[in-house]
């Protein structure tokens, strides 16, 4: 990013398409009404069988953007996630879906906390801002264990201190105040994010490096999902 040029960036947790209710939504549209340049996504879900078995890949296609994601859990079904009841296998991930062109990517695997039932996982991807000036996108769905601000360290100690402006956003499982574990990244998003039909707490964040200033951070309004979206428009400091 050069110029004051800048990249707007919108996180959802899409809770594999249904409402807290169990209420199944619509996610490209969901995705779509969110109009950003790089839309990080956790808790997506495809099985690969049949028409609208894959709603992130129908949601990239239609808003034209490259789809990068990664396997969290690869075989099980939403009711051994402990997330729905229902029985049929499919994987379960994270993504992002980018109108700037992707440089390169890489899925830093955080382990399994003690009680969750998946591994955790970050998704790095390095894009071409406006300008051509590359920026770092991270995209994180982190254990909803106490052990949340852990994982948090070991991301942000392999990313280390860098030129390269850089993002840490997603679903990080920890309130607020618990963000600064990460050193060199500051939060820029405040309010309550869960459960989206009656937020008490912030799970949902957006850190930047001092290379970045953002403007017009906000919770967005409800998508269908159990959490609600997030969203900063970001510009070089």
């Amino acid at each position: 990013m050069s110029g004051g040029a800048g990249v707007t960036i919108s996180s959802l947790n899409l809770h594999c398409g249904l409402s807290g209710q169990g209420q199944p939504f619509d996610v490209p549209a969901a995705l779509a009404r969110l109009d950003a340049d790089i839309i990080a996504v956790q808790e997506a879900w495809w099985t690969g069988r049949g028409r609208g078995s894959d709603a992130v890949a129908a949601a990239s296609g239609a808003l034209g953007t490259r789809l990068i994601r990664t396997e969290i859990s690869s075989g099980a079904s939403l009711a051994e996630l402990n997330i729905a009841p229902l029985t049929e296998p499919g994987n379960w991930g994270i993504a992002i879906l980018s109108k700037l062109p992707v440089l390169r990517y890489e899925t830093l695997d955080l382990g399994r906390a003690p009680g969750d039932i998946v591994r955790r996982a970050a998704l790095i991807c390095s894009v071409q801002g406006p300008g051509g000036r590359p920026l770092r996108l991270v995209n994180a769905h982190l254990t909803h264990r106490f052990t949340s601000p852990a994982q948090l360290v070991r991301l942000a100690g392999h990313l280390g201190r860098s030129p390269m402006p850089t993002v840490i956003v997603g679903d990080l499982n920890m309130p607020r105040l618990a963000t600064w574990v990460a050193p060199g990244y500051a939060p820029t998003v405040r309010g309550r994010t869960f459960p989206a039909h009656r937020p008490v707490i912030q799970l949902d964040h957006l850190l930047t490096t001092a290379q970045l200033a953002a403007e017009c951070a906000a919770v967005l309004g409800p998508l269908g999902s159990d959490h609600l979206p997030i969203q900063a428009r970001l510009r070089p400091s």
